[in-house]
């Protein structure tokens, strides 16, 4: 049952959505935790907002070697299958961890609380994705024009998914770019998937090459039949005139 429940872990950049990568996540915050290491806040807070996520929690097994049904209940249960501790617990320390670290930059609050929504870790991550079709290194100011954010923003953003493993250090370009990893790649595709159908579309955003041939197979993936046709009907109207 222990082996079961512990299993055997990888490090947290491990392919998102399995095993490996939920325990990964579990023991970076029982270390914490258990004040075995020190972490800075924005850390703290990308490892408890995956932690919330069922891709997370869900791959976890509790005493009876079944999953958690939620994030309080794997933070309720005694190690090794949980964390110990109340989930107020962390929220404490990731206070007590903001009020000792160096003040940042004033960041307008509406940008900040995307910070601390778990699904937006994954839905503006998208947007790196789907705006870098061939890999192409990107900085912090990219990033900003990307999320339409200001370069403050962005920079924290940025050194999120660092932490996350889903950005890392451009080998091709100069010190400042980084590229979007394998594991981030799958991090979205995994997300995307538990995503109820059309549940992001109220604001539909993709971005077009500028290939013809290109264009057209994005529109195709990206629109349903219907769409399509409007969209032909639309095109169609405004060369008529």
């Amino acid at each position: 049952m222990d082996y079961e429940a512990l299993g055997k872990t990888g490090g947290i950049s491990t392919t998102p959505g399995t095993t490996q990568w939920a325990l990964a996540i579990k023991l970076k915050l029982q270390s914490v935790v258990k004040k075995d290491v020190v972490v800075n806040t924005e850390q703290l807070k990308a490892w408890r907002e995956l932690m919330k996520q069922p891709a997370a929690y869900q791959r976890l097994l509790n005493e009876q070697g079944k999953p958690f049904n939620n994030y309080k209940e794997l933070c309720r249960a005694q190690p090794p299958y949980g964390l110990g501790c109340e989930p107020e617990e962390i929220e404490e320390l990731i206070s007590q961890l903001g009020t000792t670290e160096t003040p940042k930059v004033e960041t307008p609050e509406e940008q900040l609380k995307d910070l601390g929504n778990p699904s937006n870790y994954f839905h503006k991550f998208s947007k790196l994705v789907e705006a870098c079709p061939e890999n192409q290194s990107l900085n912090a100011s990219q990033i900003g024009e990307i999320l339409d954010y200001a370069h403050s923003t962005a920079q924290l953003w940025r050194k999120r998914w660092e932490h996350l493993g889903w950005l890392e250090q451009s080998k091709s370009s100069s010190r400042g770019f980084y590229q979007i990893t394998e594991s981030g790649k799958i991090a979205v595709k995994n997300w995307l998937e538990q995503q109820p159908e059309g549940n992001f579309n109220k604001e539909l955003w993709i971005i077009i090459p500028k290939n013809p041939q290109k264009a057209a197979e994005k529109l195709i993936k990206s629109f349903k039949p219907e769409e399509l046709k409007e969209i032909y009907r639309l095109i169609g109207a405004s060369f008529g005139q």
